[in-house]
């Protein structure tokens, strides 16, 4: 098959003649119609994260078509259409079994650390990590689910969020969403921040009630006449970490997504304690899969007009090449097959 490969620290090629990856009796081969492209994955070219080791064919965001079917599945058949799960897991561990596979020790993601992803023409999985996509939404919006659903599950496990102002510091992908989702489980304002104008532009059309470009004001000052009671960190920035502790009110929540590689503390435990914070984070959403669906299906959650950039498979590698060198002002990129 042909897939782009990270070859070594900051270098990605293309391969015509990557070796498919083998489906077995209980599993399918899907081929990818719709990859996006992920920070994690430019963290984890760069060096930031040692999740794999190259050579490796990264993608966790997949969408696609069943196109071989295992002796001993049942309830597809070629041609499905299909949003992949990357979680694998073994399926009967403590943590399988209580809804939070992706903390399987015998498990891992599919792109990131456990096997083959959409980086490649075709990937392996079993039926349990599948979910059928909606006739009425795109490949590129079903690989968009992934993304979703890491959000939906933070914004989830919030206990405050009805009647809150909440705060999302970064108009990237994920801050795009979690605006939407903190609107639809029923924030009463949400204010988006970021050090650029153009992504905060798109938050006000994705729903947010006021945009900050932290550039142009003092955050001291705008905090100061706000009651943020939800604090969103979704930029993996080192300063918006400590402004969501700083900032945020007291018995409010702060919820940590965004990763940055970097290996030292980052938070004060005092102010954790001193202002009876709550502290949310989430990376996979098991039971929460068709929700997120539903949710695009109802038109609560757009994911469609944060993808700013469709580029087809065969034409990306000078694409990749600018992602990867942080040259690229996409908001959101995603592979077409």
């Amino acid at each position: 098959m042909k897939a782009y490969v990270w070859k070594e620290t900051g270098r990605i090629e293309k391969e015509i003649h990557w070796s498919t990856p083998e489906y077995g009796s209980h599993e399918v081969l899907i081929a990818i119609k719709s990859e996006g492209i992920c920070t994690t994955d430019i963290h984890m070219v760069s060096g930031k994260l040692d999740f794999a080791k190259p050579p490796w064919v990264l993608g966790h965001e997949m969408s696609g078509v069943i196109v071989k079917i295992g002796d001993d599945v049942k309830g597809w058949k070629i041609g499905d259409r299909v949003v992949i799960d990357p979680v694998v897991s073994c399926g009967s561990c403590k943590y399988c079994l209580t809804g939070k596979k992706y903390l399987c020790p015998d498990g891992g993601e599919l792109g990131t650390n456990y096997g083959s992803g959409g980086y490649g023409e075709f990937v392996v999985a079993k039926p349990s990590n599948l979910y059928r996509l909606p006739a009425e939404m795109s490949f590129a919006e079903g690989a968009m689910m992934e993304p979703l659903n890491c959000t939906l599950g933070a914004i989830d496990r919030v206990r405050n969020m009805v009647g809150s102002h909440v705060a999302v510091f970064g108009a990237g992908p994920a801050g795009l969403l979690f605006i939407q989702l903190a609107r639809a489980y029923g924030a009463i304002k949400v204010t988006l921040l970021d050090i650029k104008d153009e992504p905060l532009a798109l938050g006000l059309r994705l729903g947010a009630d006021e945009v900050v470009n932290i550039t142009k004001v003092s955050l001291q000052d705008y905090f100061a006449e706000q009651e943020i009671e939800v604090v969103v960190e979704a930029s993996g920035s080192e300063a918006a970490i400590g402004h969501c502790f700083e900032f945020v009110a007291s018995s409010g929540t702060v919820v940590l997504y965004g990763l940055n590689g970097l290996h030292t503390p980052t938070i004060t435990s005092d102010m954790i304690v001193g202002k009876d914070l709550s502290i949310v984070t989430c990376t996979s959403a098991p039971l929460l899969w068709y929700k997120g669906i539903r949710l695009v299906q109802a038109g609560k959650v757009n994911v469609k007009d944060i993808i700013t950039q469709q580029v087809p498979f065969d034409e990306a590698e000078a694409l990749l090449e600018e992602i990867m060198d942080g040259k690229s002002s996409a908001t959101k990129t995603v592979l077409s097959y």
